[in-house]
């Protein structure tokens, strides 16, 4: 009768170091194809986000460069000679009219100014303007899009970070708890056969 029983209890182990190993072979091979696959994934996610650093630095110099040439640019004769380098190319260049003030006893009441523009020029200058209303249309959609984007970006971060922690079983008191629950599935086998045997 022991015989018999120690057979049992011996089966019944075997048969949850079984269940156990075949449960961590599993997940090891899940953990790496996850493993894989977030390694590439993770490569595109920095690949991207280096882009995007370089992006928003190279726009940060261009709009630094823009806002110190705006403050340049103070007097009403500055202004003349820098308009020009912020038009399109046009086919015949503006002629641009300052009143002297210097003819004036208060020189907040000078005449103002006048641009002379030549006919060829109207139908370019119009064209960029409306380049420019698109662009700022353009500019504040793409805000949007990407506060969206980095919103979705940190969303699929944590995602992958759940994922590697379900890859690897969880925690390691989790990864306990389940071989546990085996082991001790296989000592409620081997219980019920001895139980049985003693019938």
């Amino acid at each position: 009768m022991s015989r018999t029983l120690h057979i049992v209890a011996t089966s019944a182990t075997f048969i949850a170091a079984l269940f156990m190993a075949d449960s961590w072979r599993t997940a090891h091979r899940n953990s790496a194809q996850l493993t894989a696959t977030l390694a590439t994934q993770n490569a595109l996610i920095q690949q991207a986000a280096a882009q995007e650093q370089q992006r928003n630095a190279q726009l940060s110099a261009a709009l630094a460069s823009i806002a110190a040439e705006k403050k340049r640019v103070q007097t009403p004769q500055q202004a003349v000679e820098a308009i020009p380098s912020v038009l399109p190319p046009l086919p015949l260049p503006l002629k641009v009219l300052l009143p002297d003030i210097t003819q004036s006893p208060n020189p907040g009441d000078a005449s103002p100014a006048s641009i002379s523009i030549p006919q060829s020029d109207l139908k370019p200058l119009y064209d960029s303007l409306q380049d420019c209303r698109a662009c700022a249309l353009e500019r504040d959609a793409t805000k949007k899009d990407l506060a969206d984007e980095q919103i979705r970006s940190t969303a699929l971060t944590l995602e992958r970070d759940a994922a590697i922690a379900a890859a690897h079983g969880g925690s390691f008191w989790s990864r306990l708890k389940h071989a546990t629950k085996w082991f001790m599935i296989g000592i409620a086998a081997g219980a019920a056969a001895t139980a049985a045997s003693h019938r």
